[in-house]
């Protein structure tokens, strides 16, 4: 089969088009994976903060650094906001981390992404008779 004059370099022409949209869809789901191990890393943080707090008989103002150094020691994202509540039975600590998106184009669209976990434990109070 003979190519038409007008046909060489067709090929070369579609795929210049088509190569920024599949450059820009890599980066894509590379963020994607990124969030999500971010969003995985925050629920074990969350569970490991909870946890903390949650084995011994502390007040609010302890609970807080106890969750802090938790949360630091499991993770490495900076700026997470902790939220904890403890309650009589339960321990619940609440996480947040913003992540901001480094894609060109779909940056500009969708800036940043709020990611949210939290993490319930009962409350192992020493009983003293």
């Amino acid at each position: 089969m003979k190519l038409n004059v007008a046909e060489t370099g067709q090929a070369t022409v579609e795929f210049a088009l088509v190569l920024p949209f599949l450059f820009l869809f890599s980066l894509s789901v590379v963020q994607v994976g990124s969030i999500a191990n971010d969003q995985l890393a925050l629920g074990h943080a969350a569970r490991s903060a909870a946890r903390a707090i949650s084995l011994g008989d502390v007040t609010d103002q302890s609970a807080n650094q106890i969750a802090t150094n938790a949360v630091d020691n499991t993770i490495t994202l900076n700026n997470v906001r902790i939220d904890i509540e403890l309650g009589d039975k339960f321990a619940q600590v609440a996480l947040s981390y913003t992540r901001k998106i480094n894609i060109p184009i779909i940056g500009r669209l969708i800036n940043e992404v709020t990611l949210h976990s939290s993490a319930k434990m009962p409350r192992e109070l020493q009983v003293t008779s």
